[in-house]
Parts: structure tokens; sequence; C-alpha cells
């Protein structure tokens, strides 16, 4: 019951939202990241550099997505 609830609104807010938008969305979400990752990698090196892997990889394919869809 609550699965198809969860499934009915991302359904939704797929169909609404336009992908450019998502993929700007994912584009400043990767930026974020990777600026928290370099706050974070004199704390904990680990933790530091998966943060800056993830937000490179959102932030560099976004930006490879938007590229070859224009």
């Amino acid at each position: 019951m609550i699965d198809d609830i969860f499934e009915f609104i991302i359904e939704l807010l797929l169909e609404l939202v336009p992908n450019a938008v998502w993929k700007v969305l994912l584009s400043v979400v990767g930026i974020a990241m990777t600026a928290v990752g370099a706050i974070k990698i004199t704390e904990s090196t680990r933790i530091g550099a998966a943060l800056i892997a993830v937000g490179t990889f959102l932030f560099i394919g976004s930006l490879l997505s938007l590229y070859r869809s224009s």
C-alpha cells in the first residue's frame, strides 16, 4: 500500500519536472558535495574523498548529459 503511494508520487514528480531541470539540480548537488568533501577531508580522509568522488561524478555526468542532449 505505502509502496504504491510512493511509486505514484515519484512517477508524478518525474513526469512534471523536465529532464533539464533534473540535470541542473544534480550538477548543483554535485558541486555542493564536492565542496563539503573538500571541507571534510581534513577531518576524515575516507569520507572527504568519497564525497569529492561522488560529487565530481554527479557534476561531470550531468554536464555531459546536458551537452549530449543539446
